[in-house]
């Protein structure tokens, strides 16, 4: 099974069946996102260490109260919230913010490669940064992020090291379903965050 083939089957799984997010199951698939990001460059180490992080904040949250947090991921957040620690650049609320974001911007990259066969992956890479991240982040970070965007690999290489090969269609296809499954669970998560004003437009 290729990596996006995997990745569909664990976005299945974040649901519980009373419809909640579920901790581990949730940050299991940002964790198979990982090696995606890797693929894309040594540029994107700092997206890596970022996803990283904040993967492993909320992991020690959830581990604090392992019953009612494992089974709902959301709970952190309104415990958060409840505690008025929730606008701490280290909470668990501005985690799953970042962390949300970083997996938009995952997602929606490979979805444009996906529907646009022509476009370079640089180029599907800067539109899609300036879509998504850009307007969250000021001019340090947009600067980096200019730098990783135009060392890239070329679209065939990176296809090929994430495991699509020319003219696999089955394989494009896992990856398109993994950008349909997962980006209606961040729409969700973004809903969460807006509907309560979480959704921080501060810049980093």
């Amino acid at each position: 099974m290729s990596l996006f083939g995997q990745g569909v089957e664990l976005v299945g799984r974040i649901k519980s069946a009373d419809g909640k997010l579920q901790t581990k199951e949730l940050l299991d698939v940002c964790r198979s996102v990982l090696p995606i990001v890797d693929k894309l460059g040594t540029g994107f180490s700092l997206v890596k260490y970022d996803v990283g992080g904040n993967i492993d904040r909320l992991a020690a949250c959830a581990a604090t109260k392992p019953e009612a947090y494992q089974a709902d991921a959301l709970a952190m957040v309104q415990d958060d919230v409840a505690a008025g620690t929730h606008t701490d650049n280290s909470s668990v609320t501005k985690g799953l913010l970042w962390l949300k974001r970083a997996m938009e911007f995952i997602v929606a990259l490979l979805d444009r490669l996906y529907t646009d066969r022509q476009v370079t992956l640089s180029q599907a890479a800067s539109e899609t940064y300036y879509a998504t991240l850009q307007k969250f982040h000021g001019w340090i970070v947009t600067g980096t992020f200019t730098v990783a965007l135009k060392i890239v690999p070329s679209r065939e290489d990176f296809f090929d090291k994430v495991g699509i090969q020319p003219g696999d269609e089955a394989a494009r296809q896992q990856m398109h379903d993994f950008c349909t499954s997962f980006g209606a669970v961040l729409a969700e998560l973004q809903a969460f965050l807006a509907e309560r004003g979480l959704d921080d437009p501060a810049k980093v």
